[in-house]
């Protein structure tokens, strides 16, 4: 972990010694933090991916060009008379997620109702809760039958499982005003997001609709986006023109195919990235520097030290 002036000139003549520099870190990196890292990004040319699950599907750049529509929990628990949770857990979330968001009726007063779709059961203090058990890997097929019907589009009767929970989930959204989804999606290619991103913008053509993700971007994935376009998945930080490469470019299959020789982790990498850091026969040297406290400091002075070695032509 980088901590002192020497460690910073060191890791500085790392950086600028490697042949190819990835900077990553974990999705919860602040804004201010990942701002510096990028900075730092620039100034080697490196590859950008602070390890968002979208950047490693490849529907990634599809649901960018659809659109989500995402809120974050305080409107789930203002506007949402219906939540469902959808083929999720909720214990991934922050402890008190349900207790705080999952109050028994909106601020309007509408009695909430939830339904959990596949994933598990919920219990909330909502005014009625109801498990559609579901396996996982029905929710494209679920997601788009049910669009299909929200749409007044005629397709093939699905089998009766499907058509039971389609119904259901049909029926508690025509009598609901404002409808949230609870997601987590896990889903290395991008189908499952990309169904239900269509299923949501066709409710919201009709009444409120909206994505609340267990697991929100983060602020590393905005500034990410304002620089450059995309959350990560970025082949050479530049803000005039960054390559976005999802399921070719991001952090996990950059280090598995060998294609970086120098790991810049702010704040903890991902355990996906670990893993693939661990499986290599010849790992890439890691620089690890905390996105806590001090982080934005570390950064500025680990970029004023890369310039006096990229100035010496990158001699330790």
């Amino acid at each position: 972990m980088v901590r002192d002036a020497a460690e910073i000139d060191r890791a500085a003549a790392a950086l600028v010694a490697a042949r190819r520099v990835l900077v990553t870190g974990g999705v919860a990196v602040p804004p201010g933090t990942a701002t510096r890292a990028c900075d730092l990004a620039e100034s080697l040319g490196a590859a950008v991916d602070f390890g968002g699950l979208e950047t490693a599907q490849v529907a990634g750049p599809t649901i960018a060009r659809i659109g989500e529509v995402t809120a974050d929990p305080g409107e789930l628990r203002d506007r949402a008379d219906l939540v469902v949770f959808w083929f999720c857990d909720p214990a991934l979330a922050a402890a008190d997620f349900l207790h705080r968001f999952l109050t028994p009726a909106t601020a309007a007063g509408r009695p909430r109702r939830t339904l959990a779709v596949g994933g598990v059961a919920v219990a909330t203090s909502a005014s009625a809760d109801r498990h559609l058990p579901l396996a996982h890997d029905l929710a494209v097929d679920l997601a788009r039958v049910v669009h299909a019907a929200v749409a007044g589009r005629a397709i093939p009767a699905p089998p009766a499982p499907l058509a039971a929970a389609r119904d259901a989930l049909v029926a508690a959204i025509a009598s609901a005003g404002c409808v949230a989804f609870v997601t987590h999606h896990d889903d290395p290619v991008g189908l499952e997001p990309w169904s239900l991103v269509g299923l949501v913008r066709a409710i919201a053509h009709e009444k409120p609709a909206f994505e609340v993700p267990l697991a929100p971007a983060g602020g590393a994935a905005a500034v990410s986006t304002w620089r450059y376009g995309a959350a990560g998945a970025i082949t050479r930080a530049d803000r005039d023109g960054a390559g976005f490469r999802p399921a070719e470019c991001d952090a996990v299959r950059l280090v598995a195919r060998g294609e970086v020789d120098c790991v810049l982790a702010v704040g903890p990498p991902t355990a996906e990235l670990e893993a693939a850091l661990a499986a290599r026969c010849d790992p890439p040297a890691v620089i690890r520097m905390s996105a806590d406290g001090d982080a934005s400091a570390a950064l500025d002075a680990l970029l004023a030290a890369v310039r006096p070695h990229r100035a010496a032509g990158g001699a330790p």
